[in-house]
């Protein structure tokens, strides 16, 4: 007779108070997943290397208010947080919204690690960074807007490395690099990602008495987003589905492998000092 053990959940993560938390809790995200071959692990991995790199970048303190920063990233960490407790903890967590829950239980579904990754980066930029952002308390906000758009080109400088990494995994993905400028697509990704995160901040806090609609458009469409890049429609005779299966092609299916290989690169973020040599604002041109 087989018994069938179920995969045991991940622990409910305790409260970040401070950038070290954060990580100590991507920490234990990942851990869980490798013990677990679960893919939600992709995200986190993704995560580590970005925040490590954004502690970085507030320990030199290249952004223009580097304690906000420290304070604005944990509270923007811990809407994760909140999402695997709710995912994984209802009773104790709450509800979960809707564009997270596309994302973990499309964790199940066999798309390759940069699908993964693209409907954490949705549920998280496009839904929960405009939640966060519109939750500071500055005024007006425009003086948050060098910072918060740091966020994202702070992330675009870890994702070489992450490229270079996915090659080894994945034969097919270092067929998409070569036909595809990977650069200037996650680029570009992530700059509609974080225009469309701000304008959802700013109509957020401009319309404090319609928050309750606001979240419900955004998040629905946000989760339409998240489902279409997990299950992209198998129309015949486009690019997409031929896409779809370059990318999983040959990509290695030992999930706690590709995690540990993942993490060995998360652990040392790149040089965050390009992220803002493109942009200079006023008071830095000041001698």
């Amino acid at each position: 007779m087989t018994t069938i053990t179920a995969t045991p959940r991940l622990a409910l993560l305790e409260q970040a108070r401070s950038i070290d938390d954060v990580v100590a809790n991507l920490d234990r995200i990942i851990a869980w997943s490798i013990d677990t071959g679960s893919t939600i692990g992709y995200f986190a991995v993704l995560y580590k290397r970005s925040t490590l790199a954004i502690r970085e970048a507030i320990r030199l303190r290249l952004f223009e208010n580097p304690e906000r920063m420290a304070e604005f990233d944990v509270m923007f960490a811990q809407r994760y947080f909140d999402a695997l407790n709710a995912y994984f903890h209802p009773a104790d967590a709450g509800e979960l919204n809707l564009a997270w829950a596309v994302s973990f239980v499309g964790h199940d579904a066999k798309s390759t690690m940069l699908q993964q990754m693209l409907a954490g980066l949705n549920a998280h930029i496009c839904f929960d960074l405009g939640v966060a952002a519109a939750a500071v308390p500055v005024s007006p906000m425009g003086d948050l807007k060098n910072d918060f758009d740091s966020i994202t080109d702070i992330v675009q400088t870890q994702v070489p490395a992450m490229v270079r990494t996915f090659e080894r995994l994945s034969p097919g993905f270092r067929w998409f690099t070569l036909i595809t400028p990977e650069n200037w697509v996650i680029g570009n990704v992530l700059n509609k990602f974080r225009s469309g995160a701000w304008l959802f901040a700013v109509d957020l806090a401009v319309n404090p008495d319609q928050v309750r609609k606001l979240h419900v458009d955004h998040t629905s469409w946000t989760a339409a987003l998240g489902y279409w890049y997990l299950n992209p429609p198998k129309q015949p005779w486009t690019l997409l589905p031929l896409l779809v299966w370059l990318l999983g092609h040959g990509e290695s299916s030992d999930v706690a492998k590709n995690l540990r290989a993942l993490d060995r690169i998360a652990d040392h973020p790149a040089d965050v000092r390009p992220a803002f040599r493109r942009r200079v604002s006023p008071a830095r041109r000041r001698p």
